[in-house]
């Protein structure tokens, strides 16, 4: 099965956890919001249907009480002019009546309430006189002011007559009004106010007047519904909405903050695996960020050090060895071609000597001798410069310092080396004192310094030594005609098994040890050792302690 990233699994986890209830609740939120409001717009038109009828009910019975009274009072009006009168200055005061006026009664209508013209006709008999009845009027727009000083919803409000007549209407136009007709006539109760039609989110209820028999029909408009339910429902989605947004937003960053961190851990360990132990993790640290990846971090990065450490210990040590390894290779090599020239010479004018076949005059004798004294000791220089090389290495040779006659150890070493195939050019300052130094390493650097300048002298060219007084400093200079030396092995010159020019190397005996040994024993016994290198080859030694 294929692994999510963890983006795609935070963004599953949204959808199932977050997305997918937030539809489920907000749809029954919506529902039973919708419910809620849709039973307070019936309960609240079946009240202003009722209230609206009462209302209307009590302003007819108090204006028929008034018309009661002005019919009571009439006997005592003494003459038909000051009834005229009297009639004017009631409709011109109260503002309740019109057209009031005094009729017989066989003209009585058959209806007590009539309306006719926009007005409602009222009748009350005259006590003095009862053939005669009191007529006046109220006009059908008190009511309509009345009721719309009642209706503050918005509401259609219709008033119908026994017949199903419209008497007045509000906010509603004639299509409404029959529609009302229509649905009313199947829903009719006297005195409760009820709901009818078919629409659950616009109610309408009716309300029956028994005097005057009329009809009270409030009608929800979708302008109302729209106000409460429609409203409603978008201000919750709206609410989820904005909920569900919050949620993403906090979601995202976290989730941003997350994966940038971990793709730092990624990188971080995918360096590791290939060998970078350098690499560090830095986090994007912030609010968002868990302390299990910060401390994950941390601990990665303290890993990756100690790591890096034993690396470069491990790579140190492994350097020591390659050279520890070369210098095996290098002193296996050199001894086993070094020692074997010597050790031919040594055998093979030990055996003459010691052949009965053949008579060995004196002068023979004496030369084979010689021979095998002079390689016996160049095998014991070599071994000396084997014994030293360890404790040059680990700076635990040791010196024994006194004072040496510089000029004598100078011409010892020379005395040593003559013989016919060398040749000395020597410019020694006589007044030269002594120096503080270990007579044997000193007559040793000074041996090492010529014999290696005899044997890469070019051409069997005069081996030059020459002492002078720098101030009151020694200083002694072997120089030698030289090939040219490359740059790289210049900069060798004074390490082990390193040679002057990779031709004579071919062709010269030693073993490469002879300039390293040099220069550990000049340091140990604080003489500066200098190399100048042009068409001559020239070491310089001066000696900063001197008596």
């Amino acid at each position: 099965m294929k692994r999510l990233k963890i983006v795609e699994q935070i963004i599953i986890v949204l959808v199932l956890a977050v997305i997918i209830p937030f539809i489920t609740m907000g749809f029954i939120i919506s529902n039973v919001s919708q419910q809620s409001v849709r039973l307070e717009l019936a309960n609240n038109a079946t009240l202003m249907a009722q209230f609206i009828g009462d209302t209307v009910e009590k302003y007819v019975n108090f204006s028929q009480d008034q018309l009661n009274q002005i019919a009571s009072g009439f006997e005592y009006i003494p003459n038909t002019m000051a009834k005229i009168q009297y009639f004017d200055d009631i409709e011109s005061k109260s503002n309740l009546f019109v057209n009031m006026d005094i009729i017989k009664k066989d003209k009585i209508p058959n209806k007590l309430f009539d309306s006719t013209n926009g007005f409602i006709t009222l009748i009350s008999p005259i006590e003095s006189d009862k053939n005669y009845y009191l007529r006046a009027q109220i006009s059908i727009n008190i009511i309509d002011a009345l009721i719309n000083k009642e209706n503050q919803k918005g509401r259609n409000i219709y008033i119908f007559d026994s017949k199903t007549k419209e008497l007045l209407a509000t906010n509603a136009n004639k299509n409404s009004a029959d529609q009302i007709l229509s649905e009313l006539n199947m829903h009719k109760q006297i005195k409760e106010a009820a709901l009818f039609g078919k629409m659950k989110n616009t109610p309408k209820a009716y309300y029956e007047i028994e005097n005057p028999k009329w009809f009270v029909v409030v009608d929800t408009t979708r302008k109302v519904t729209s106000k409460t339910i429609t409203k409603a429902r978008y201000r919750i989605i709206l609410s989820l909405c904005l909920g569900a947004l919050f949620i993403f937003i906090m979601t995202g960053l976290y989730t941003f903050y997350l994966y940038i961190n971990i793709r730092q851990l990624f990188k971080g360990i995918t360096a590791i695996s290939k060998g970078n132990y350098d690499k560090k993790i830095h986090l994007i640290k912030s609010a968002f960020t868990p302390s299990e990846l910060v401390f994950l971090a941390k601990e990665f990065n303290y890993m990756a050090n100690k790591i890096n450490v034993s690396y470069k210990d491990l790579r140190e040590k492994n350097i020591e060895l390659e050279k520890l390894n070369e210098f095996r290779d290098n002193l296996v090599s050199a001894t086993s071609h070094e020692f074997r020239t010597p050790l031919t010479s040594i055998i093979g004018y030990t055996s003459r000597l010691l052949r009965n076949d053949i008579v060995v005059d004196e002068a023979m004798r004496i030369k084979s001798l010689q021979v095998i004294k002079q390689q016996a000791q160049r095998l014991s220089g070599m071994v000396e410069d084997l014994l030293v090389i360890p404790e040059l290495d680990s700076f635990s040779l040791k010196f024994n310092i006194t004072e040496v006659d510089l000029i004598n150890a100078i011409t010892s070493v020379l005395e040593y080396l003559a013989n016919d195939s060398v040749q000395f050019e020597c410019d020694i300052e006589k007044n030269i004192g002594p120096v503080w130094a270990d007579e044997y390493r000193l007559e040793q650097i000074i041996l090492n310094l010529v014999d290696n300048a005899i044997k890469y002298s070019l051409n069997n060219n005069p081996i030059k030594i020459k002492t002078y007084l720098e101030g009151k400093m020694p200083v002694v200079e072997i120089i030698n005609k030289c090939e040219k030396i490359s740059d790289d092995i210049k900069e060798k010159l004074f390490e082990k098994f390193i040679r002057a020019d990779s031709k004579l190397t071919r062709t010269t005996r030693g073993t490469g040890l002879g300039l390293y040994i040099v220069k550990g024993l000049a340091k140990g016994m604080n003489i500066d050792l200098e190399c100048h290198i042009d068409d001559e080859f020239k070491m310089v030694l001066k000696f900063k302690d001197y008596v």
